[in-house]
């Protein structure tokens, strides 16, 4: 027989592997949660648009469905369920809503398109049908991920061990879960099995997390009285008074760190490029600082009469953290190759996100849990304290993006963002803080008042100039010539709402000579004389092919050089220009020079704000002539544009005979790559070839059905009209002969060239890797 002692340390035990194994389970749980989750984000994006209203859509619907499951959670009990049966279905639930989503959302868009094109004229109308689709689409799925880690918490065994231990293992674990599912579904899911693999994946590791908990709940049918199962398996009962402050507190912190997750991102991408690599390695660097947050606090979590003492200090070394981490943040110890897109390795980018968000993510972690254990004392019920703290998390998280978005960083910038967390950190500080805790008899009040003390001396020696240095970082490599020599400066620098833009000009002999326009640290369009050449060739070879054009569609702005070109096209009666950044068409403005114009004040242009794919969809318009110049393939969030399906979509915006040209920059692809994009342009144009300078800046030309037979005299009436035949000129093309001479390949080369190989398309986006070309490759291939 045991002692009293015995029993209690075997329950201890007993306790302790149950709260392993629930760990176990919500890793899996997390891993599966967070591949879902960026798959419907990517998902969302293809059908309702990337423009940043959309995606704030999207974001708010994911949020919203989060915030029902957490609500349901803080409102109701178990009825007649074992918890972890419920926990499984909720699991299985996710996994087949999940999968669901992943093989239906590219299909949607199709369904919609004549809805959107319907309702086109009707902006607000749409947005709040794009919101409800969404919010509808993901409901399900995101409803009972909220309530997985609440439900789980009412598990029978778990009263045994300290509420503050089991939340902080358990959420820990679930979030280190999410870093393994960044990790893996960025650097291997994706490229190997494509999305819809990579969602039946997620689906795998949920199927897991709900047989396991599955086998746990039989585990325990031999020593527990069996609970008859009843069809409704919670019920709605509130018999508690709701914390306030502690809650707000949730709500606080939840805001704080996603409004700061978008400014860290925004400001990182001064030093790294944006790439799908780059964001899946900053996202994983944060979540791997909360959920090692929640398990440190877990794993020294101890019963304490007044624990509560510790969230104001927690809080106040957040605020610090923010502060120091942005003052010695290394930038100039990450050097990335110099060219034309820099792709940093992802030690680099990891290095640069530790050292900037690494110290407030744990931090972060730690407060949540020890929020929620403050909230249990009071609440009492597990799982009600559980799903109530994380709603108003939720929420907080909810509004922060958006916060930080449209208000902060278009308003005041990423240093004063960073500056204005500080303070709200200390804020809650002070709201959740105790009177008592401020005596100095109280070693809690001394550790209070140093706090605030660093916090008051770091702001008033704050550096409030530090954020030139990091803009100039960003544009050193275009203001000087390779012996340091400053040859151009900036003219208007501007943070934006999903860029941070700076435009420079040069001059020559006290007059612009050109203007280059940074997105972050990268040129994304320049005015000189060789980019000049190919853009407007985007305008020329389309108009001289078919003269008689009237209707233009211009997908991404730039610097205005090939909007100019198509004006001068003797027929053009309407060029819209459809760009997702508001802040590159207000640039426009600040360009000046000897005969130059802005495109934008022409009354035949016609700009929208708006994600170009999304465009393509909703509109009911069809042109003569659609160009696209988007960001290179491989930067975050543009492979989509590079896609069979997006070129498809093009095509079907074309009248009969209608001509397109693409952007396809040799330069800065692998070979194998840049015929992947080849092989989707002549999959979805059978009319098609390619056209170049003596560059590598392809222009990728299709035409909408056999075409028609164009005769000389057409083509030589550019060269005719004194505003198109001087523009021709000046930029080398002075003869109809010389627009000849750039042709590469026709269709049958494409194909011959192609065959081979895979066309890219948006299930199988990772057909382009985030690796750097191989520039002697690419030069045989573009000269050959």
């Amino acid at each position: 027989m045991h002692g009293p002692d015995q029993i209690k340390s075997l329950r201890n035990l007993y306790a302790g592997a149950r709260v392993a194994i629930l760990s176990g389970i919500l890793f899996l749980s997390g891993t599966g949660s967070l591949i879902f989750e960026t798959l419907w984000l990517r998902l969302s994006g293809l059908t309702f648009g990337n423009s940043l209203w959309s995606a704030a859509l999207i974001l708010s619907s994911f949020m919203a469905g989060l915030a029902l499951g957490n609500a349901i959670a803080a409102s109701s009990k178990v009825r007649r369920w074992r918890p972890l049966h419920l926990y499984a279905a909720l699991e299985m639930a996710v996994a087949l809503f999940g999968c669901t989503i992943v093989f239906g959302l590219p299909l949607l868009g199709a369904w919609m398109r004549p809805v959107f094109q319907t309702l086109w004229s009707h902006h607000a109308v749409l947005l709040g049908l794009r919101f409800v689709l969404s919010f509808l689409i993901l409901l399900l799925p995101t409803t009972a991920m909220g309530l997985t880690l609440p439900v789980l918490m009412e598990d029978s065994i778990l009263p045994r061990t300290n509420f503050g231990r089991a939340i902080g293992l358990l959420y820990g674990c679930n979030t280190l879960g999410a870093v393994a599912g960044a990790v893996l579904g960025e650097a291997y899911l994706i490229e190997a099995f494509g999305l819809r693999g990579t969602g039946l994946a997620a689906g795998l590791a949920s199927c897991i997390a709900a047989t396991a908990a599955l086998l746990v709940a039989r585990s325990d049918a031999a020593t527990a009285a069996r609970i008859p199962e009843s069809i409704i398996p919670l019920r709605l009962r509130i018999s508690y008074r709701p914390p306030w402050r502690l809650l707000f507190a949730s709500l606080g912190t939840g805001a704080i760190l996603l409004c700061l997750e978008v400014i860290w991102f925004r400001f990182l991408r001064l030093y790294v490029a944006s790439s799908p690599t780059a964001f899946a390695v900053m996202l994983a660097v944060v979540l791997a600082g909360i959920g090692l947050g929640s398990v440190s606090w877990g794993a020294t979590h101890r019963r304490s009469p007044q624990p509560h003492q510790l969230l104001p200090v927690f809080l106040l070394l957040a605020a610090i953290a923010v502060l120091l981490s942005y003052l010695f943040f290394p930038g100039e110890a990450v050097r990335t190759r110099a060219g034309p897109f820099n792709l940093a390795s992802w030690r680099d980018i990891g290095l640069l996100s530790l050292a900037l968000m690494f110290p407030v993510a744990f931090l972060s972690g730690i407060l949540f849990p020890s929020i929620v254990a403050r909230v249990q004392a009071s609440v009492g019920d597990r799982m009600n304290s559980t799903g109530l703290t994380t709603l108003f998390n939720t929420t907080g998280a909810a509004a922060g993006p958006l916060l930080a978005s449209f208000v902060v960083l278009p308003s005041v910038g990423f240093q004063w963002g960073l500056l204005l967390c500080t303070a709200s950190y200390a804020l809650l500080a002070l709201l959740v803080s105790e009177r008592s805790s401020w005596s100095f008899r109280r070693p809690i009040g001394l550790i209070l008042i140093g706090l605030w003390a660093a916090v008051i001396l770091i702001l008033a020696m704050f550096p409030f100039h530090r954020d030139e240095a990091h803009f100039a970082h960003a544009s050193r490599l275009y203001q000087a010539d390779n012996d340091g020599r400053l040859i151009a400066h900036v003219v208007k620098k501007v943070e934006g709402t999903s860029e941070t833009y700076q435009l420079l000009r040069r001059d020559l002999f006290g007059e612009p000579y050109y203007y280059r326009l940074l997105t972050s640290a990268f040129s994304m369009s320049a005015t000189n004389p060789r980019s000049q050449r190919y853009m407007r060739l985007f305008a020329y070879l389309p108009l001289a092919f078919r003269p008689e054009s009237e209707d233009v569609l211009l997908l991404c702005y730039g610097c205005g050089v090939t909007a100019d070109a198509f004006l001068h096209g003797p027929n053009i009666k309407q060029l819209d220009v459809v760009d997702i950044s508001k802040e590159v068409l207000r640039l426009a403005d600040f360009y000046l020079g000897i005969n130059y114009s802005n495109p934008l004040r022409d009354p035949r242009v016609h700009a929208v704000v708006q994600d170009g794919r999304f465009f393509l969809q909703a509109t009911p318009r069809q042109y003569d002539i659609i160009s696209g110049e988007p960001p290179p393939p491989k930067s975050a969030g543009a492979v989509n544009l590079y896609t069979e399906e997006f070129f498809s979509l093009m095509n079907s915006r074309l009248k009969e005979g209608g001509i397109a040209t693409f952007w396809l920059p040799i330069n800065q692809l692998k070979v194998e790559e840049a015929k992947a994009i080849l092989r989707a342009f002549h999959n979805a144009f059978q009319n098609a070839s390619v056209w170049a300078s003596a560059d590598q800046e392809w222009i990728m030309m299709g035409i909408k059905g056999p075409g028609r037979k164009v005769k000389e005299e057409e083509i030589r009436q550019l060269w005719s009209d004194p505003g198109a035949g001087a523009d021709l000129r000046r930029i080398g093309i002075e003869v109809p002969q010389q627009l000849g001479a750039l042709f590469l390949m026709d269709g049958e080369e494409i194909d011959r060239i192609t065959h081979d190989v895979a066309p890219l398309t948006d299930i199988y986006p990772k057909r382009l890797t985030d690796e750097l070309w191989d520039d002697a490759a690419s030069h045989r291939f573009a000269f050959a």
